[in-house]
């Protein structure tokens, strides 16, 4: 009985999706990201099966780095002590120091991570006074391969066990994607740091 709910609740959402169109795609992963109990495996999944891969990837990328952005705006004017007291007591405050020393490349493979806490991320970021060329410049990359192997996820669910091929391609290509942008923060660090 609870999977039919979850059927129909599902095909209403979608069609309510399709009716608002993009915004509604794109404020669902805005809102995510200042609540980050909500499901953004979820909300990718439902915007590529309402829009088709391409369009519903590129809302919830959209929609996730804007949120992610504002949060870290937002966090950095108001942000303070209570914040930063509140992330060094946490099992992330080395995060925060790493951050602290401009190791850019951390930042970036966590924000590579599906399940990393983003509301953390992004306010470590605030908090160690990051500038925002700086943040947009980690944001943003590691958001489209993080975004694309959820949307990938959602959009082929069933051929993840049906055509094992695509899958490893699409799993190579991501590590292989996140090695080059990693290599690509290193060698900036190197140069920023002389």
């Amino acid at each position: 009985m609870m999977g039919l709910e979850f059927a129909e609740f599902s095909e209403v959402f979608i069609k309510y999706l399709e009716t608002w169109g993009p915004v509604a795609a794109i404020l669902l992963s805005v809102v995510e990201a200042f609540f980050p109990i909500l499901p953004l495996v979820g909300f990718v999944i439902i915007n590529v099966a309402a829009f088709g891969f391409f369009f519903g990837y590129l809302y919830s990328w959209i929609g996730n780095c804007l949120g992610s952005f504002l949060l870290f705006l937002l966090l950095r004017k108001v942000g303070g002590k209570r914040i930063n007291e509140k992330i060094s007591k946490s099992k992330f405050s080395y995060i925060l120091e790493k951050v602290k020393k401009k190791h850019l490349n951390v930042l970036f493979l966590l924000y590579c991570f599906p399940f990393a806490p983003s509301f953390l991320l992004s306010g470590t970021a605030a908090l160690t006074n990051m500038r925002t060329e700086m943040f947009l410049a980690i944001l943003l990359p590691s958001k489209f391969v993080m975004l694309l192997s959820l949307a990938f996820i959602g959009e082929n669910v069933s051929s993840f066990f049906e055509n094992p091929a695509k899958s490893i391609f699409f799993i190579v290509f991501i590590v292989l994607l996140n090695l080059l942008v990693k290599y690509v923060f290193e060698k900036y660090e190197q140069y920023y740091r002389q």
